[in-house]
């Protein structure tokens, strides 16, 4: 081999070599955004004896594990969890959107918004500084809330939750 020809191949090498670290840097990058970014797993599905916690429905929160010999796979539509702690929130969750909805039926159970106009919408939310249930006025921005008509609707929603809240195990 000669020596321009040497040349020629180590200057080939060192700028292959180049683009590979140049892609392993833009590789490393991007795995390091992809680190960042959390993947939201599907549903837990139970297998065989796992052991799992799930609401009743009283919205208790109850622990329980199928028969090793079962071979179905569970999912308890939405209702299972791997801990007692995510089981607990979901109960507390559905009681605060029992409640909810038991104010605005009594209440306003009529009143469906049109976010096609800017008129107030009316809806609580729970003040965790003051801890107590407050209204707040939406006029175009659609939250998953329950909302009502007049403040004052909203205001006597508030009350009965400032007044029922504890007393159905929250806060």
């Amino acid at each position: 081999m000669v020596r321009t020809e040497l040349e020629r191949r180590l200057e080939a090498a060192e700028k292959q070599m180049l683009g590979l670290q140049d892609e392993i840097e833009n590789m490393k990058a991007k795995l390091a955004e992809m680190q960042d970014e959390q993947e939201i797993p599907e549903f837990p599905i139970f297998k065989g004896s796992e052991a799992y916690f799930f609401c009743d429905a009283k919205l208790d929160v109850r622990r329980t594990a199928f028969p090793a010999s079962r071979t179905n796979h569970v999912s308890m539509d939405f209702n299972a969890f791997r801990t007692s702690e995510y089981a607990q929130e979901f109960a507390n969750k559905c009681k605060l959107i029992a409640m909810l909805l038991h104010c605005k039926w009594h209440i306003d159970r009529n009143f469906v918004p049109d976010w096609n106009n800017c008129d107030d919408k009316f809806t609580v939310w729970y003040n965790h500084v003051d801890n107590e249930w407050v209204i707040d006025i939406q006029e175009v921005h659609e939250m998953p809330s329950v909302y009502f008509s007049t403040a004052e609707a909203a205001q006597k929603a508030a009350e009965w939750l400032n007044k029922h809240w504890k007393e159905y195990g929250n806060g």
